[in-house]
């Protein structure tokens, strides 16, 4: 019974799970191939990763940091930018899943406290749209782009060159669009009582976070990591344990079979091949629209071997239908449990935003393509 409901409340595990079981029925099974499709060091790397990030959200150091930087605002326009502002630069470091698990509630008693709760829906959207691009950025920033970075074997200054003119662009983009927010409006941020942080605690995570960099790096292997992370959490706190999003894992570990299991039919060796071919950046973006964006990153990558187009597609293609990123989901369950929640009202203005950023962001690209070959 239990399995149940989890299935029923994770419908994108459960899709992937179904993938994996009927692609199963289809090729001879082997324990062999699931384990050679099984990246086992980007999952033991994303676990690392998560439960350190979520040593860092219990320790209370990121309400830590927006108090020092709330302390500078005293206008409508500010508070909104820097609520939208902090979820776009976090997510390049602690991904887009925890920067709005994190920051997304916090945006929801910041408006309240400031008598700002008309801007409710514009600021979670617009945060949203944030992490979702500010994520792009690094290899770290959200799965898919850990998962393209390990898969192809990048180097991690063409990966930031290859994401940089997308993600300064969409800075510019969501700089301006809140311009129309009330500059003229003067807040009044209420004093807040400064936590205490025990340094000890905070050096230990800094130090786990810096050997997941090193492996990001391929410095340290996954395996060294695991092995020093996680005795680590269990001493500094177990219930970190209890904050990792195990449904991502199991997503990349049905994802891993199912895929894995296709790659093996003759038929898509070839029709996939022929088809993805010069064609990954729109077709990955399209298929994100309906599957999201991390089940098409590893579902494309087995049929082509141009990462670029692929990694830009999946990324921009985080815009556009509340489905195309996941993590678009957390925003809106958080909004959907409060008192006057008006959920077409959000629906309708997440849509109109992500679909606006979207066709701006393929708009100034396509300009500057036309531009390079004149």
């Amino acid at each position: 019974m239990i399995m149940i409901t989890y299935l029923k409340k994770n419908i994108d595990v459960t899709i992937a799970l179904v993938f994996a079981l009927l692609t199963t029925s289809i090729v001879p099974f082997s324990w062999k191939n699931v384990f050679e499709e099984m990246n086992v060091p980007l999952l033991l790397l994303l676990f690392c990763m998560m439960a350190v990030v979520a040593g860092f959200r219990r320790s209370g150091m990121f309400f830590q940091l927006c108090r020092i930087v709330f302390s500078k605002a005293d206008t409508a326009r500010q508070v909104v930018r820097i609520l939208i502002f902090i979820c776009f630069f976090s997510s390049m470091i602690i991904t887009n899943d925890i920067a709005l698990i994190t920051f997304v509630p916090m945006t929801v008693l910041v408006l309240k406290e400031v008598r700002l709760r008309g801007y409710y829906i514009f600021t979670i959207v617009m945060q949203t749209a944030a992490a979702n691009l500010g994520s792009m950025f690094t290899p770290i920033g959200n799965p898919q782009n850990l998962y393209i970075y390990s898969f192809y074997g990048m180097r991690a200054d063409e990966f930031l060159f290859y994401t940089g003119p997308t993600v300064l662009l969409s800075a510019i983009l969501l700089y301006g669009a809140t311009y129309y927010v009330a500059a003229d409006r003067k807040i009044e941020m209420p004093v807040q009582e400064k936590l205490i942080i025990p340094k000890v605690h905070l050096y230990l995570l800094y130090g786990l976070f810096f050997l997941c960099v090193l492996t990001v790096l391929r410095i340290l292997s996954a395996y060294s990591l695991f092995f020093v992370v996680f005795p680590a959490v269990l001493i500094l706190d177990k219930k970190i344990l209890f904050d990792i999003d195990y449904k991502l894992l199991l997503l990349f570990v049905f994802l891993f079979i199912g895929v894995g299991n296709l790659s093996q039919i003759t038929i898509m060796q070839t029709w996939a091949v022929h088809i993805v071919k010069g064609n990954e950046f729109f077709i990955s973006l399209l298929l994100s629209q309906i599957l999201s964006n991390v089940p098409a990153a590893v579902m494309l990558s087995h049929y082509t071997n141009d990462m670029v187009p692929l990694l830009l597609g999946v990324n921009i293609g985080g815009l556009g239908t509340i489905i195309a990123s996941m993590a678009s989901i957390i925003s809106f369950k958080v909004y959907t449990k409060l008192l006057f929640s008006r959920k077409s009202r959000y629906l309708i203005v997440f849509t109109a935003v992500n679909v606006g950023m979207l066709l701006l962001i393929l708009g100034v690209q396509y300009g500057l393509k036309m531009v390079r070959l004149v």
